[in-house]
């Protein structure tokens, strides 16, 4: 005599499907506007990302704040790399926040933090936003995780300067180069054109050329 092996019951079954689809329907709508909740493993299930989904920096005057301290160094995609990870960050805090079950260990790995930004403009930047919806520790978090994030970035840049065009008057013929700096700029000159062995005179510095060879002009063709 054979046993059958009861089946699921469909309405628990129906149930799962139907989450599952509605998670699906929400991560599309996400990449779709390019939030950042898309693509994610939501872990605490719908209920946990519905309450974080919520809580969102504006990206303009966090980007604003970088660009003011760091615009020397970073460019647009590493400011969006920059607030992305924020953004992230903070809803893991807040998320934590509301799980009595988790860990109350902080998320730091260091109190050593190199501080781009001055911290009390992220604080004031981050608690006229935030302020109520997470604790004064977990702001304290997100501003030491910040910096973190910040500094990674100025250490490992997503997008890299294009090194800036010179151009050098000699005698008798200008010269266009790119290069980092101006010595390395004129040695690139002397390489190239060894005639030229007068002091050069800078007209201006800046722009992008795709060139790794020297552009030569005659004066007298100007």
């Amino acid at each position: 005599m054979t046993q059958s092996i009861p089946a699921q019951p469909k309405a628990t079954s129906d149930k799962a499907a139907r989450h599952q689809r509605l998670m699906e329907l929400i991560e599309a709508e996400d990449a779709a506007n390019g939030e950042v909740g898309c693509g994610r493993d939501l872990g605490k299930g719908l209920s946990g990302y519905l309450s974080t989904r919520g809580v969102a920096l504006d990206d303009e005057p966090l980007k604003s704040l970088l660009q003011e301290h760091l615009g020397h160094i970073l460019m647009e995609p590493d400011f969006d790399s920059i607030t992305t990870q924020i953004q992230r960050r903070l809803e893991s805090l807040v998320l934590q926040s509301l799980d009595s079950s988790s860990s109350s260990a902080s998320l730091l790995g260091s109190t050593n933090v190199t501080e781009h930004i001055p911290t009390e403009e992220l604080r004031e930047l981050f608690a006229s936003q935030i302020a109520d919806f997470c604790s004064e520790d977990a702001l304290e978090q997100l501003i030491q995780l910040s910096h973190q994030i910040i500094h990674k970035a100025v250490l490992q840049p997503r997008h890299t300067w294009s090194k800036p065009i010179w151009v050098l008057q000699g005698e008798t013929q200008i010269y266009i180069v790119q290069e980092a700096g101006i010595e390395e700029a004129i040695a690139k000159v002397k390489t190239q054109h060894p005639q030229e062995t007068r002091k050069l005179e800078i007209i201006t510095v800046g722009g992008i050329l795709a060139l790794d060879q020297v552009i030569c002009l005659d004066i007298s063709f100007l």
